[in-house]
């Protein structure tokens, strides 16, 4: 078996297992819009090797022009999968008019009239275009690469370099020989390497979002998307080590909607969840970027807020306390709702979160039995 024989079976070997785990992984896991639009990039890269293959063997011009009709759209449906996942826009006429006009000048390079050297510039130097755009496109905002996206990167930087490599070495490309040996020396050493690599990156990619997305899911509560108890629990960790490490306040807040058992009752666990939903959101809203919203359970919530006394917590919380009197209920507009906040802050004896939620279940115990809709402060006994 010839090496370009081998090469392509690589390729379209592994276009196959890519396209399949691409599949697997969009039907099981989410259904996300890049993975599908990967998949698709890599179902017809499949035929674009298979088209590759048969040109080569059957010295078919036909065979080898949709081959490069193959190549510049999965080339482009990575790209546009890369800025999907990234949450770029995707305008698709930027991506299908050059698409569509590489297509045809590829065709007219590989038809009688055309010559070896465009056609050995034209496909290679878009595709390292898209693939560089693509490695702009996954580059993280505000926050650092993981290392599923580091390789990934790297790799697709590396296809951008090799098929750049490729359109300046088809320049060169004057005679029979001139030119050829640096071509297909690239295209038969480094580019297969790149592309089976950049097809495991992909994977890894994929995998590496599902993981945080359950490592999310653990940690969050589903209906209003703030952290579970757990979350809580171990983000509080954090959060008193951080404060008791820089010597810095930290406050606790335990807090409820007051009479949401009744709104169960008489309206429905529809009409609770959207309390549940509401009342989250402005607590998410009231406080810092860094501090900690979380669900304890039931319709109640608790708050670490850093860098923060109990008197800058209380102050917080009656802003919060004051808006929920305007929260809007779409099935009971009616409804007026209203919540009560137990406060207390880090003290030096406390071991663990549990010794600071004593403090705060009083304090709101104490707001419950003096009427409800208000901010109660546990005040330390010093």
């Amino acid at each position: 078996m010839s090496v370009s024989a081998v090469i392509l079976s690589l390729l379209f070997g592994t276009s196959v297992v890519m396209a399949i785990a691409m599949a697997v992984a969009w039907l099981h896991f989410g259904r996300q819009r890049h993975v599908l639009t990967w998949t698709a990039s890599y179902g017809i890269a499949i035929l674009q090797w298979a088209a590759n293959a048969g040109g080569y063997f059957l010295h078919s011009r036909l065979l080898f022009i949709l081959a490069g009709v193959g190549l510049v759209t999965s080339a482009t449906l990575l790209a546009i999968g890369v800025r999907q996942r990234s949450g770029r826009a995707v305008t698709v006429r930027l991506f299908a008019i050059p698409a569509i006009a590489v297509m045809a000048a590829t065709a007219f390079a590989i038809s009688p009239i055309g010559n070896q050297a465009m056609q050995g510039m034209i496909t290679p130097a878009y595709v390292g275009i898209l693939m560089a755009i693509s490695a702009m496109s996954l580059w993280p905002r505000d926050r650092r690469f993981t290392s599923p996206e580091l390789a990934f990167f790297v790799l697709l930087a590396a296809f951008a370099v090799g098929q750049m490599s490729l359109a300046a070495s088809a320049a060169l490309i004057q005679g029979p020989e001139q030119g050829k040996t640096l071509y297909r020396a690239i295209l038969s050493l480094f580019m297969p390497s790149i592309y089976v690599g950049t097809g495991v990156a992909a994977v890894l990619v994929v995998a590496g979002d599902l993981a945080q997305q359950l490592r999310r899911q653990m940690r969050h509560d589903p209906l209003t998307e703030v952290l579970n108890r757990r979350g809580l629990d171990e983000a509080a960790d954090r959060a008193i080590a951080q404060a008791r490490r820089h010597k810095r306040p930290l406050a606790l807040v335990v807090c409820d909607l007051d009479g949401f058992k009744a709104l169960n009752d008489n309206y429905g666990h529809i009409a609770g969840d959207q309390a549940l939903r509401g009342f989250a959101q402005l607590l998410t809203l009231a406080v810092r970027r860094g501090d900690i919203v979380g669900r304890m359970g039931g319709d109640e919530f608790g708050l670490l807020l850093h860098d923060s006394d109990v008197d800058v917590a209380a102050e917080v919380m009656e802003r919060v306390r004051v808006e929920t009197g305007h929260l809007l209920l779409p099935r009971v507009p009616d409804t007026r709702l209203c919540a009560s906040f137990g406060v207390t802050e880090l003290e030096p004896g406390d071991k663990q979160l549990e010794d600071m939620v004593a403090r705060a279940d009083h304090a709101l115990y104490v707001a419950k039995k003096d009427g409800k809709n208000r901010v109660s402060i546990a005040r330390s006994a010093a």
